[in-house]
């Protein structure tokens, strides 16, 4: 089910031109109840009614379980946002003073307020790649990597451009330094690309539900390469051992390092994961890559109609390792950022970008040509 069909069940597709996916997708109506009735049959029966919680998050854990089928070779973890998922990784590491982060400036705030985190804890030094430049990122990396790199963690789909970035040409220049980790943030690259985080290359790939998956907000996830889960200090015993705080004196409890619920630990409305499951099931349907494609087909037809347009232009990649995905800037040779106030007003939802003077426009597996129309012919009123 997608475009024309699926849009049906998305009250916020039928009311406007939704072009935001990459910061909040619309839940279609059977996910959003789905999520509400197990949250409304939990307060019914009592947030506390221990049993009933266990069960949900056993409901949970299962879901987590099917994620791993489609991300082989490593443990998934179910996290509130992949704001918490990449604090898990970077403060689970063993810093030193003097470590060194490579990134690159195409990072989300997640990413730079928790390496800013480190550098004030750690005092760690952070060098960073550029993305947008006619400097290849392997070369960029190869005269940044030294012994005392840790770590280096970036994206897999740039949230300023949406451009797929190339991990897997990055992960074997990294592994030479056997010390140093593989940090990627998916966010934008689930059910945007086709991915497999064991083919990246990475030791640690965060990635959501709720941007181009369209589930509930508050749902992100943390696969970890099955070789890595004990290097993680914020990896914790899961609820069925034994804990004697004396025990603490001795020593730490041990921990099940195949199990992915040691990175969940704390109490959250677990019911409410089956608004996920029910994206999932949208995406498992037809194939993620069927659905991959049709957006990207409709991202093509974007770039295509800007292309015609004297005062505005997409923001094309300077390398040809990168890709163009569902996601596309578009920067406006007049009003810059403030386009996207201007699109408000004709009742079509993007989101700004000052940093190439332009909008972002997420193309969902909900939307259709018609959207796309739409957007182009606003623009090209806002040119007259």
């Amino acid at each position: 089910m997608f475009g024309y069909d699926l849009r049906l069940l998305i009250p916020a597709a039928l009311r406007q031109t939704y072009l935001n996916t990459a910061t909040l997708g619309p839940t279609p109506t059977p996910a959003s109840a789905a999520a509400c009735a197990a949250e409304l049959e939990w307060e019914e029966i009592g947030p506390g009614h221990v049993p009933y919680y266990l069960e949900a998050r056993e409901k949970a854990r299962q879901f987590a379980k099917r994620i791993e089928h489609y991300m082989p070779r490593g443990t998934v973890s179910l996290v509130e946002n992949n704001s918490e998922a990449i604090l898990r990784v970077m403060w689970g590491l063993p810093w030193e003073r003097g470590d060194e982060v490579i990134t690159t400036d195409h990072e989300h705030p997640a990413m730079l307020f928790s390496l800013a985190s480190l550098i004030r804890r750690f005092g760690i030094k952070v060098k960073v790649m550029t993305v947008d430049s006619a400097d290849s990122l392997q070369d960029q990396l190869q005269r940044l990597l030294t012994p005392k790199t840790r770590l280096v963690a970036m994206s897999h789909v740039s949230y300023l451009t949406g451009w797929q970035l190339p991990v897997e040409k990055l992960a074997p220049i990294i592994h030479q330094y056997p010390r140093t980790r593989f940090l990627v943030d998916g966010a934008q690259a689930l059910g945007n690309i086709l991915i497999n985080p064991f083919n990246t290359g990475a030791d640690f790939y965060v990635f959501c539900g709720h941007k181009w998956m369209m589930a509930p907000p508050g749902w992100a996830g943390l696969w970890v390469r099955t070789t890595r889960l004990g290097e993680l200090a914020t990896m914790w015993p899961i609820d069925d051992h034994v804990f004697n705080p004396k025990d603490l004196e001795h020593g730490v409890w041990p921990l099940d390092l195949d199990n992915g619920q040691g990175l969940e630990f704390g109490s959250r409305a677990w019911p409410r994961v089956v608004g996920w499951s029910i994206t999932w099931d949208y995406f498992e349907e037809e194939g993620f890559a069927h659905q991959s494609r049709y957006q990207l087909g409709l991202a093509q037809q974007l770039v295509q109609a800007v292309g015609h347009l004297d005062a505005f232009e997409v923001v094309m990649p300077p390398q040809s390792d990168y890709r163009l995905t569902a996601l596309v800037t578009v920067r406006s040779k007049k009003l810059g950022a403030h386009l996207a106030e201007k699109l408000w007003e004709h009742n079509v939802v993007v989101k700004s970008v000052p940093d190439y003077q332009g909008i972002r426009v997420a193309l969902g597996l909900f939307n259709i040509p018609d959207d796309v129309n739409a957007l182009v012919s606003c623009l090209q009123t806002l040119s007259e």
